[in-house]
């Protein structure tokens, strides 16, 4: 399905946000693996861990965090459409609020994009 450059690179944010958000539990199971080394688990990680989550929303200047437990975040990215974000954040273009929360809403995409990539294109172009 075409749609504007605009939109696709809307949602390629979001996507980019919740990536990083999601790299968090990577890096926590590593923090876990290094504590139980010892013989005896010391585990940082639980589904009640109360965490600050970057808002996912398609602004790429947003920087605002949301406390939400890792358990509610995963169930919210079990539908690989859906995001998490801060409330009056969403863009009607791309998305609809599905939840309203006190700290956060969850919108799920209108249209779907691929997810973009893990890194950047290569390129000549000299940015320094």
């Amino acid at each position: 399905m075409d749609m504007p450059i605009s939109e696709r690179r809307q949602i390629e944010n979001e996507m980019i946000f919740r990536r990083a958000n999601e790299q968090i539990g990577i890096n926590l199971d590593e923090v876990d693996a290094l504590n139980v080394a010892d013989g005896n688990a010391h585990l940082v990680r639980t589904d009640d861990l109360l965490l600050e989550f970057r808002c996912e929303c398609s602004d790429e200047n947003c920087h605002e965090r949301i406390p939400v437990k890792l358990s509610v975040y995963k169930e919210i990215h079990l539908n690989r459409d859906t995001f998490i974000i801060k409330e009056d954040h969403d863009v009607k273009a791309i998305e609809k609020v599905t939840v309203v929360e006190v700290d956060y809403s969850i919108v799920k995409k209108n249209k779907s994009t691929t997810e973009p990539g893990k890194k950047l294109n290569d390129t000549d172009v000299d940015n320094s």
